[in-house]
């Protein structure tokens, strides 16, 4: 009888412990949901906004506050070219402006100022949208550039 139970106990505690060992190849489970999301951010002051916005690779956005006058002078690197922007306006946290290019050639540019939550880890930076880069066979339109260094 003794014997009798004490092999029902291990039995028991092996079975415990196999309900409790984790699933799929001893690996825990993960909560697979990830927390991505975007706010407009306006800041107070046009200087605030300066710096140099990295996005992917050799795309980049040098943002300086001018002088007297006010305004944003922004340098758009696309890769292997670059852009001066023109007529910009700051619309709340919402940037337009008409990418120049060396060569003459234009082209729109919108963007957003944002907060970028992944995670509970958020990241100043700018949406730039409707680009149309090609990498890795997929094309990215928008394209979240982050604040990488104030100016």
């Amino acid at each position: 009888m003794k014997r009798r139970k004490t092999l029902a106990v291990v039995l028991l505690s092996i079975l415990t412990l196999l309900c409790a060992a984790p699933v799929s190849g001893g690996q825990k489970l993960k909560n697979k949901q990830k927390e991505k999301r975007f706010e407009p951010v306006v800041k107070g002051q046009l200087e605030e906004y300066a710096g140099r916005y990295v996005g992917m690779e050799e795309y980049y956005l040098e943002v300086a506050a001018t002088g007297a006058d006010g305004q944003l002078a922004i340098v758009s690197h696309e890769g292997a070219r670059r852009a001066t922007l023109e007529n910009i306006r700051l619309n709340g946290a919402r940037l337009t402006a008409t990418r120049v290019y060396r060569d003459g050639t234009t082209k729109d540019f919108a963007a957003t100022f944002v907060n970028r939550i992944l995670n509970g880890d958020v990241r100043f930076g700018i949406m730039v949208e409707n680009l149309g880069v090609k990498f890795d066979g997929l094309t990215l339109n928008n394209i979240f550039y982050r604040l990488d260094s104030k100016n």
